[in-house]
Formats: C-alpha cells, sequence, structure tokens
C-alpha cells in the first residue's frame, strides 16, 4: 500500500494565500493552520479565525481584536468591522482577500477621527488660553474684571459662567459687548445668556435678564441671584451646542455654572478688597 500524504484543506489553502498576499500584514498563529494574526494601522491587531464548517458558504470568518490604542476605539473598530463584514462581503466565497483591506480602511477611518478629535481638543485649550490672554489685556485697559468659571461638559455641549461686578447698565452693556468681541464666545450656539442685580446711584434695585436664544433659562439665572440677594453683579452664562439636544438638562448646567460662579464672590470681594488696600498704602 502506498503511503498517502495528508492533503491540504481549502481553509488552509486560504490561509497560506493571505500569508502570501500580505506578508508584511499578517502571520499565522501558532499551533494553528486555520488563524491568522493582521498588523492594522494605529495600532490595531485582529486575531482571524476561519470556522472549519460552513465557511464561506453558511458562515463569516471569526473575529477577535487582539489589541487596540484604547477601549473606546476597540469597541468602535470591532462593531464597525463586523458590520461592514456582513454588509458587504458576500458569502460563498474565500474572503479573507476582501476582509483584510477592510479592516484596514476601518483603522485609517478611526485613525483620522482620533487625530482631528485630538486636534480640536488641542484648538480649544488654544482658544481658552487666548481668551484668558484677551481677558487680561482687558482688564489692564478697563476697570471692569471678568472672571470665568469652570467648564460643564455634557455630550459635546459646553457650558462657563463669567461674572463681573457693575454699578449701572452702561457697565453691564461693557460686560456683554466685551465677551461677545472674544471669538470663541462669539460662535457658541448662545453666547451671552445673563442677569444682573445692582443698585444704583439712587438707592434703587435694578435688575434684568436676557434669554439669547434659550428661552427660559435667564430667569432661572436671576432666581439664583435673588435668592442669594446678589448685589453689583452680571453673570453670563455661555453655551457651546455639542450636536445632541439635552433637553431640560441645559436648565440644570446653565444654574450649576451660575451658581458656581456666585459662591465665588465672598472670595473675590476679600481679593478686591486686599488689592485696594495695598495700592492705597502704595
Amino acid at each position: 500500500m502506498v503511503g498517502l500524504l495528508p492533503t491540504m484543506s481549502t481553509n488552509e489553502e486560504e490561509i497560506d494565500m493571505i500569508l502570501g498576499m500580505f506578508s508584511d500584514e499578517c502571520e499565522r498563529c501558532e499551533g494553528t493552520s486555520d488563524s491568522v494574526v493582521v498588523h492594522l494601522p494605529f495600532h490595531f491587531e485582529l486575531h482571524v479565525t476561519l470556522p472549519p464548517r460552513g465557511y464561506p458558504e453558511e458562515s463569516y470568518p471569526q473575529l477577535h481584536l487582539l489589541s487596540s490604542p484604547n477601549a473606546q476605539l476597540a469597541s468602535a473598530f470591532s462593531q464597525e468591522v463586523n458590520r461592514r463584514m456582513r454588509d458587504e462581503l458576500p458569502l460563498g466565497i474565500p474572503l479573507l482577500a476582501q476582509l483584510i483591506p477592510l479592516a484596514q480602511s476601518v483603522a485609517e477611518v478611526l485613525k483620522d477621527l482620533k487625530e482631528k478629535a485630538e486636534k480640536e481638543r488641542r484648538d480649544e485649550v488654544a482658544e481658552e488660553a487666548h481668551q484668558l490672554q484677551r481677558e487680561e489685556q482687558y482688564r489692564r485697559e478697563t476697570s471692569i474684571d471678568i472672571w470665568s468659571g469652570e467648564a460643564i461638559v455634557d455630550r459635546r455641549s459646553r457650558f462657563v459662567a463669567h461674572m463681573a461686578r457693575v454699578h449701572s447698565i452702561d457697565e453691564v452693556r461693557e460686560v456683554v459687548q466685551y465677551l461677545h468681541s472674544i471669538k470663541n464666545i462669539a460662535c457658541a450656539a448662545h453666547p451671552t445668556i445673563y442677569a444682573y442685580r445692582f443698585t444704583d446711584a439712587n438707592s434703587v434695585l435694578q435688575k434684568d435678564s436676557d434669554d439669547d436664544g434659550e428661552s427660559g433659562a435667564s430667569v432661572k439665572m436671576m432666581f439664583l441671584l435673588d435668592q442669594l440677594q446678589v448685589d453689583g453683579y452680571i453673570v453670563v452664562v455661555t453655551r457651546w451646542w455639542g450636536g445632541i439636544l439635552l433637553g431640560p438638562d441645559r436648565f440644570k448646567h446653565i444654574m450649576e455654572v451660575t451658581k458656581n460662579i456666585l459662591l465665588t464672590i465672598p472670595e473675590r470681594e476679600r481679593e478686591m478688597a486686599a488689592s485696594a488696600k495695598r495700592k492705597s498704602a502704595e
């Protein structure tokens, strides 16, 4: 009887073909003949196994992500590759030659999106730094100081409160106009939602508010000023819209940034008193 050599399965033949076509990107898994590891852009590594039964007539390759830049991108990559594999690759023919370029494409898209998001964040940080510089210059050129609080971010919408001492309607207008002159603020969906409360030279309480298109927001801000019996301040809230409707949560965030900056008034007044004392001693 003549000895028979073991025959190569169709799956093994496809794996060998892929290793030849993508020699720089693919390597065979040790101890297996039906799996490869695919090295993709942006530090993604994908383990691909061809099912022993039903492939490629009835089953797709089994995909397992071995590594990625972070957990969020891992989830996005796995979902997108599996979705596109089932939407774009027809059963009935060997799929690896199409699957690997598809996975490379998904990795490249996610890399571009990540780099774009990082650039946008760097631009935001740079713009915030420029804003602080402009505010500092403004403080040197005018008698009105404007303070900005910490931002609240929810689903890419950002809320920031600004506050200044005011003693007249002219000073209220000056603060609002100055904030509108800052490019990063002027381009917001609602640049200057404000409420003010001060006692004028005739000992008459003056107060008013403006929604700046965010209907109902400034009344809630004024409620806080009244509750805290604020006298001599304007609070302005800027909202940058992130593309997702927040519903009533937007009012919660507007109230929170307003309250947070109002609670700094005692500290601000101590600083102003100390500064005035130093100047008088000079």
